[in-house]
């Protein structure tokens, strides 16, 4: 499955340091916040989640329309609507499970209501959907929605690393480095391309052998490495289950491809 173009996501970087929003610390500040910070923290979790909400809408039988509009009516009836954010606690497990099950519940209702139409809150938010990527987003035949969900939700969460590690890439002058690690792991990974020879990108690059190529690449790779690892710390309320999570994101990419 090919996941798309990587897509930069500064706005997501907080603080003067440059680290990472994790979704713990977004949702607690758009529950908690002023109102400023909240409403931009309740956009970062919308922008990061939503692919993954629509394609196990879409996986569940509904057709792009129908996926699209069910999506905003998520987000909007529950997700703010009914405060999902608020009921999240890390102690409790996974955000994403809370999301999935409140998910699951409100397909059955709009089974049973057999409504669709799409309503904005009080508060006047509304995520926006990139409707030219939700078309783009494949569902896989014969895979269940929930595998589905996991599958996009992994997607999104590598390619916002990828951004990451690009643009630190670019502010530290390693931009053959990042090109490298994008032929060797990046194009391959997200659209199934072979990754290019060595011998290949010497030339092309301009650089002295293939030892340095594949030094270069291996220190892009352990950035990419560390970043993932940090990444899925902020998605989980408990250190010692890192580990499982990193290894059901790469089941899940796995599944995927």
């Amino acid at each position: 499955m090919a996941y798309g173009p990587v897509h930069d996501e500064t706005s997501e970087r907080v603080g003067d340091s440059g680290t990472w929003a994790t979704d713990w610390s977004m949702i607690y500040r758009a529950v908690h916040g002023a109102e400023e910070p909240s409403a931009v923290a309740w956009d970062q979790l919308a922008r990061r989640y939503w692919p993954a909400i629509y394609a196990y809408i879409r996986s569940s039988g509904r057709d792009i329309h129908q996926a699209s509009d069910l999506t905003q009516s998520f987000v909007c009836d529950v997700m703010v609507g009914r405060q999902l954010l608020g009921s999240a606690d890390p102690a409790r497990g996974r955000f994403r499970t809370l999301l999935l099950t409140a998910l699951k519940n409100y397909l059955v209702e709009q089974h049973r209501y057999a409504t669709r139409r799409k309503r904005a809150p009080k508060d006047g938010r509304l995520v926006e959907l990139d409707r030219e990527e939700a078309s783009a987003i494949e569902v896989p035949s014969g895979a269940s929605p929930e595998a589905v969900f996991a599958a996009q939700w992994s997607a999104t969460l590598v390619r916002r690393v990828l951004d990451q590690v690009r643009a630190d890439c670019d502010n530290e002058a390693l931009a053959t480095h990042w090109a490298i690690f994008e032929s060797r792991v990046v194009r391959p990974m997200l659209l199934g391309e072979a990754p290019t020879r060595y011998a290949l990108l010497v030339r092309r690059l301009g650089l002295k052998d293939v030892a340095q190529a594949a030094n270069m690449m291996v220190t892009v790779k352990r950035r990419f490495a560390r970043a993932l690892f940090e990444a899925v710390s902020g998605t989980v309320g408990d250190p010692s289950e890192v580990d499982d999570e990193l290894r059901a994101l790469l089941r899940a990419l796995e599944r995927s491809a």
